[in-house]
């Protein structure tokens, strides 16, 4: 798209305003969820219009793929010497922090949007949601603040109070329980993930709190009333609790009066299980091949798209990994009408922890000990451990033995593959508690299957089927190849798994859309598939499909 430009008093952003930004070098538009919306462009100083661009005008640029046109503030810029001025501009929607707004006693999400209504100066801004949320607002305390800040940027905010998600669609605020959808979009390692960056900080994780409540007494003294300690499920990353004191006085209505201590502590725990603040702050980056990105499947953009707050998967075949991510921060190129970036965050495994990369892998750890090349673990002091669990063994051998296990559980094994002084190792499940999650009892190939039986039950296998393609039929605007099936390693599950396919180009170099999947399959043999192509493409020639295929063994 190229850049529009509006004078500062626009409210309607339909037209060509006062023109187009024609050469501009660059421009970026970067969304969080319920955070930062803002656009960045370059200009050259002897571009057509530039003139125009002004501190105060607005710049109207797309934001996603839906092609919607935004308007945002112009701010600042930075005029270098080499004649290119770099400009940013932020949302119409961070207007909001110049209104103020007061109100007391409300206990509603409807009650708080019609307080925003009655901001001054003037609000335009409307404010709708699919939430019917209730409950005390501790930012209507009737002392001034300003409209955005109530919206989500200070403690108590609406967020605080009611949760959701927020989409700024010019004078319109929205509020969603969940703003975006789940997707028919994957992004797979192997196949059409290119690169990822992975990043976690663990800083401000903490596992317990103290909660306490802050008001006045029948005497009109200051009174505080101190719960105790309420501590996570969750275990410190570190192995040590951290603690925080935690002001709750916000969830309790003024009129009610003092809590108990009782209800004090509740207020601490609930905190604790709706925010998990003993997770660390994760997001991903990630950049992959887009089929809506080549020209021969434009056709097909429609059933591509993704946006902030969407839920896509990201599918590791070959490590028996798929999960289900949110998109939470975009970066949007609008001269190219393309994403430059997605990070995906909520996310329950890393995925650097699916590719085995760092020490907190899913269901395996990293072992170091048994220093100086010894056959065996004499010297107490080279034994390797896990969470201060001692492990004896040969490390020559498959199997190294549990000693001293946590909650009393007795002796058990792991299985782990020798690799110098390291150690993949496998949890067990130990009677009497302890460590355990999974382990692998059998793993190898199969024809064109690697395969992994797990001791829980999982059976999970991956490869890559391959078939003559004698044909293609024509199915309304596409074509689609003849069927082909695969047979599972024999005996690998006693029912029909569940299976992902993921269509590769075919032999001759043609590029599929996707693959048709029919019926459910059998123990021993996937479903019929079927590649799919936007054009008529060539006979007896092969075509290719990733598979992997999760089920019980027993």
């Amino acid at each position: 798209m190229i850049p529009i430009i509006y004078d500062k008093d626009e409210t309607a952003f339909v037209s060509n305003g006062l023109g187009r930004l024609r050469d501009c070098i660059s421009c970026t538009v970067t969304e969080e969820r319920n955070g930062i919306y803002e656009c960045d462009f370059e200009y050259p100083t002897d571009g057509a219009n530039y003139d125009l661009i002004q501190c105060g005008r607005i710049i109207g640029v797309t934001h996603d793929e839906s092609g919607d046109i935004q308007p945002f503030d112009i701010v600042s810029y930075s005029r270098p010497i080499n004649g290119v001025v770099s400009f940013h501009a932020v949302h119409i929607s961070y207007r909001q922090t110049a209104l103020t707004v007061s109100g007391t006693n409300i206990n509603s999400l409807a009650g708080a949007f019609a307080m925003l209504g009655n901001a001054v100066p003037s609000n335009p801004f409307t404010y709708t949601t699919d939430k019917a949320s209730t409950g005390f607002l501790a930012a209507g305390d009737n002392v001034p603040h300003s409209v955005r800040s109530v919206l989500g940027g200070m403690e108590g905010s609406i967020l605080d109070a009611y949760g959701g998600e927020y989409e700024w669609d010019k004078w319109d605020v929205i509020l969603h329980a969940d703003r975006g959808e789940v997707k028919n979009f994957t992004i797979r390692y192997g196949v059409n993930l290119i690169d990822f960056t992975d990043e976690m900080d663990y800083t401000d994780t903490y596992t317990s709190v103290v909660p306490y409540w802050i008001g006045q007494g029948t005497d009109g003294n200051d009174v505080v009333v101190k719960g105790d300690m309420q501590t996570s499920s969750y275990p410190p990353f570190n192995g040590t609790d951290r603690c925080i004191p935690l002001d709750v006085t916000n969830k309790f209505d003024t009129q009610d009066g003092q809590p108990t201590k009782a209800q004090v502590n509740a207020q601490g725990l609930a905190y604790l299980n709706e925010n998990q603040p003993f997770m660390p702050a994760q997001n991903i980056q990630v950049d992959f091949v887009r089929i809506s990105d080549l020209p021969e499947y434009a056709q097909f953009a429609p059933l591509q798209t993704c946006g902030l707050c969407d839920t896509i998967k990201v599918v590791f075949g070959e490590y028996g990994i798929e999960g289900e991510f949110k998109i939470v921060r975009t970066e949007y190129n609008v001269l190219q009408s393309k994403y430059n970036k997605l990070e995906l965050g909520g996310l329950s495994i890393t995925l650097s922890q699916a590719l085995g990369i760092n020490q907190e892998a899913s269901n395996r750890l990293r072992v170091s000990g048994g220093g100086g090349g010894t056959s065996n673990y004499n010297d107490l002091d080279n034994k390797p451990q896990i969470n201060g669990v001692t492990l004896t063994g040969n490390k020559n051998t498959s199997q190294l033995s549990i000693h001293d296990l946590p909650s009393g559980g007795s002796t058990g094994q792991v299985l782990a593959k020798n690799s110098g002084t390291d150690y993949d190792v496998g949890w067990v499940n130990q009677s009497g508690g302890g460590c355990g999650v999974d382990y692998i009892v059998e793993q190898g190939t199969s024809g064109i299957w690697t395969y992994r039986k797990w001791n829980s039950g999982i059976a999970e296998c991956w490869g890559i089927h391959s078939w003559t393609i004698t044909a293609w039929s024509g199915w309304g605007n596409i074509f689609e190849s003849n069927s082909s099936s695969a047979s599972y390693p024999s005996s690998l599950f006693v029912s029909a798994p569940m299976l992902s396919a993921n269509n590769l180009p075919t032999s001759d170099g043609g590029a599929t859309v996707s693959v048709e999947i029919n019926q459910t399959g059998s123990a021993s043999t996937t479903p019929t598939m079927y590649l799919i192509r936007g054009t008529k493409g060539n006979t007896n020639v092969t075509g290719y499909v990733a598979i992997t295929a999760r089920g019980k063994w027993k």
